[in-house]
């Protein structure tokens, strides 16, 4: 990871770092959209912006004053409207360079026709779709034809059997459902779980530390804000991915260090982003790792199953 995770320069600007934009919030989750623009903020994004319905903006607004705001037009307190998403074009041609669809959304009508308009406006950023964002893909024919280049998509085994449309097998199988379905729908694939899988159907890496401290509502959220963040300071969708996986992991394995296993919140989660990512920018000489949850002191590699070359000899 420090081969692609290097410290900032020290005149290093906000545009340096990458502006986030988080678009997602329902008055059911305003907290998702918080913990993924908060979670982008400590991984190092300069900007981080949270679009939403103006209800949901006026309720969460005054929680983060790290986070700036950008209301979407509504058809009713909490539901945004299908044409909010033209009001996101002028962002997304303004120097953002990630954007995260989903997290909060929640599902009413016109939400699917929201999601895919926006992300048909994503231009140049690197999009990451998570949670609800998701789930709107999986209820849109021929969903894969409307995501834009360097996309990643970050389902638990739940949403990805329901975009795939196949249950997801386990153990080793896992990895080549992944692989897979990576290749298939041309994106980056972080298929969320105890084991982690992150690939692009060329080259794969899996996180295997199982740690129940990270098993919480609203670490997928943190998880997704992090992954936008390392995108928006220019890593490639898969190394961005990664390394994202590794710094969730290694803030998880802190936490189960410090307080233990159970009580963490994902707020915790989050403010220990910086503490993991940290590790990996000053420790000189230090391999990259992943603690177990059990054990700080027993590092388990994110291990690199796959390479292109490999990938290339072995049939699907």
């Amino acid at each position: 990871m420090r081969s692609v995770l290097r410290p900032l320069p020290s005149d290093a600007s906000k545009e340096v770092r990458g502006r986030v934009l988080v678009v997602g919030g329902s008055h059911r989750y305003p907290g998702a959209i918080l913990l993924a623009g908060r979670a982008a903020a400590r991984s190092g994004a300069g900007v981080v912006t949270i679009a939403a319905g103006r209800s949901i903006v006026e309720m969460v607004a005054g929680q983060d004053p790290n986070l700036t705001f950008f209301p979407l037009a509504e058809v009713q307190p909490g539901l945004i409207a299908t044409g909010a998403a033209a009001q996101l074009s002028t962002l997304l041609s303004d120097k953002i360079r990630a954007l995260l669809v989903g997290p909060g959304l929640a599902h009413a009508a016109g939400t699917d026709e929201f999601v895919v308009a926006v992300l048909r406006n994503a231009k140049g950023a690197t999009t990451v779709v998570d949670a609800d964002g998701l789930n709107a893909l999986a209820r849109t024919e021929d969903w894969p034809s409307v995501l834009p280049p360097r996309t990643i998509l970050t389902p638990h085994d739940g949403e990805a059997a329901r975009l795939s449309g196949r249950v997801v097998p386990k153990d080793t199988a896992r990895v080549a459902f992944a692989e897979r379905q990576a290749a298939q729908w041309n994106v980056t694939l972080v298929l969320k779980g105890a084991v982690t899988v992150v690939t692009d159907g060329k080259r794969t890496y899996v996180h295997d530390a199982p740690n129940p401290t990270l098993s919480i509502g609203g670490s997928g959220d943190a998880l997704g804000g992090a992954v936008a963040a390392f995108a928006a300071r220019g890593l490639a969708p898969l190394a961005a991915a990664a390394a994202a996986v590794w710094v969730h992991g290694r803030a998880g394995a802190l936490l189960a260090a410090e307080i233990g296993e159970s009580g963490a919140l994902a707020t915790d989660i989050v403010d220990a982003l910086p503490r993991a990512l940290r590790q990996i920018l000053t420790s000189p000489g230090e391999r990259p790792t992943i603690a177990r949850a059990r054990s700080s002191a027993t590092p388990q590699r994110l291990r690199v199953v796959r390479s292109p070359r490999r990938a290339a000899r072995r049939p699907r």
